[in-house]
């Protein structure tokens, strides 16, 4: 009756480091932490660097290159029997244990400078990548709100020296035509091989009868044929020739400047000249909208502290957020191009 209550207290502290097991349980909880970590991290650096921009600051871009995150969990048991004569009262049996659990986790953070820099932020965004995203579902107008300075010369809102330029009327109504002729499913993108090249084609599928006087609304501010179904995509200010359409793209730099214009900031920065006052136009008619204050929302969407100053995305404004993660996306690809390798993960477990 007495042994087993000696040996429960040690067997029981085997089995608590078998439980900590860092096989499968640990590959589940350390890929959906990873990701979360990486996913928030992202985001507050593309924040920052918007703020940044905001103020004439210098942004940073680090990209996370490896993870690496080792565990070690070593358990040991021992059991004695002091037998008669020699055994005292108070030490017939002993037991004695221990459990050991390590955790080193390593990361390796790669500035992205030089060549690197140029491929991935100055170099501008190809009208193939706004336009694949369109065709998976991303908002058309959203999309080239974001990433286009020109349509065919249609001119989109833009920032520079310290001044803006509204939307050309001509830029407004053809992307209220084309996110009509999207939501019907009436838009479309076909890609041609030649040789080294890949030529794009923007589809515009008029067998549809509520939609074909929206796409003839298409068509004439793109300066296309009346029956022109398939619209060439090139990447410049004016066309070559009648059924093509000539993308002005931005850089990914120009996209996170351009979201910095529409940051909110105090007046007392303004006062002191540390950066130009906010658009006092109506906040939804931007793209996205980023708060300020001393304090960020417990729940904010997206949240970076920048000297002494707040700026967050709040979580309820879906119009922000969803301009935000498409800016996001665009950034990815960007830096795709770049030749870099993605993040690894990689567990030993002992």
């Amino acid at each position: 009756m007495i042994l087993p209550r000696i040996l429960l207290p040690a067997v029981a502290l085997l089995l608590a480091g078998c439980s900590l097991g860092v096989g499968p349980q640990r590959l589940h909880v350390d890929q959906l932490g990873y990701a979360s970590a990486m996913g928030e991290g992202l985001k507050r650096q593309m924040l920052l660097n918007m703020v940044r921009l905001r103020y004439a600051d210098v942004p940073a871009f680090v990209s996370i290159t490896q993870m690496i995150s080792g565990y070690t969990v070593q358990s040991t048991g021992q059991l004695g029997l002091n037998a008669y004569p020699n055994a005292a009262p108070g030490n017939f049996f002993s037991a004695a244990g221990s459990v050991q659990y390590t955790d080193r986790p390593t990361f390796t953070f790669t500035p992205v400078t030089g060549e690197q820099f140029a491929q991935s932020y100055l170099r501008p965004l190809a009208p193939a990548e706004l336009l694949s995203l369109a065709q998976s579902g991303a908002p058309i107008d959203l999309l080239f709100r974001i990433g286009v300075h020109s349509v065919n010369g249609l001119a989109n809102e833009v920032t520079r020296s310290g001044g803006s330029q509204q939307a050309s009327g001509g830029f407004q109504e053809l992307m209220r035509a084309l996110v009509e002729i999207q939501h019907g499913g009436a838009l479309g993108l076909r890609f041609e091989r030649q040789g080294p090249l890949t030529k794009v084609f923007l589809l515009l599928d008029d067998s549809q009868p509520g939609l074909r006087s929206r796409i003839r609304d298409a068509r004439r501010l793109l300066g296309a044929g009346p029956a022109a179904r398939e619209l060439e995509v090139v990447y410049g200010r004016s066309r070559g020739g009648q059924n093509q359409v000539a993308l002005l793209t931005r850089s990914m730099l120009q996209v996170l400047y351009e979201f910095g214009t529409q940051i909110e900031v105090s007046a007392a920065d303004v006062e002191r000249g540390e950066t130009r006052p906010t658009d006092q136009g109506d906040p939804r008619d931007r793209v996205i909208r980023v708060r300020q204050g001393t304090r960020a929302p417990a729940d904010a969407y997206a949240a970076v502290a920048y000297r002494d100053r707040w700026f967050w995305i709040d979580s309820a404004d879906l119009r922000s957020k969803t301009a935000f993660t498409f800016a996001y996306i665009l950034q990815v690809l960007a830096e795709s191009g770049r030749g870099q390798a993605t993040p690894v993960v990689t567990i030993p477990a002992q």
